[in-house]
């Protein structure tokens, strides 16, 4: 993939970007200066639903809000299905929402940055690495 390929980041980066924890910080700043950043559906509701009052979440909405956005197709639900019996016919057993949000990087041509070891197991995604 190329150097400054779009990057789709994962609601794990985003929670410890909004808590502050330096390393997210730093690497996602350094993407959002780069016009890299890219979120889908369901990494925006990751994020939403852990806010903890109505404030929080209008303020987590609007931040949403800024960046680049890809939609699910129906296609990537399919492949996020085929990704989850793989594994699990090796025994391997990770969230199905990881398994969508890797389909639709895959579908789109997105690194994905994930802070969730969970991502190591789907050999054909390719990840953001520091």
């Amino acid at each position: 993939m190329p150097e400054n390929a779009k990057v789709l980041v994962d609601s794990s980066v985003w929670v410890d970007y909004f808590n502050g924890e330096d390393e997210a910080v730093e690497t996602l700043n350094s993407l959002i200066r780069t016009g890299r950043v890219v979120v889908c559906g369901l990494i925006r509701q990751e994020v939403l639903q852990g806010s903890r009052d109505e404030k929080a979440f209008a303020k987590l909405e609007k931040q949403m809000s800024l960046w680049e956005s890809v939609t699910e197709v129906p296609a990537d639900f399919i492949e996020a299905a085929h990704i989850f019996a793989r594994l699990r016919w090796k025994g391997i057993t990770i969230p199905p929402t990881d398994c969508l949000i890797a389909a639709v990087a895959m579908r789109q041509n997105l690194l994905l940055y994930a802070r969730d070891n969970d991502f190591d197991n789907i050999a054909q995604l390719h990840q953001f690495r520091l």
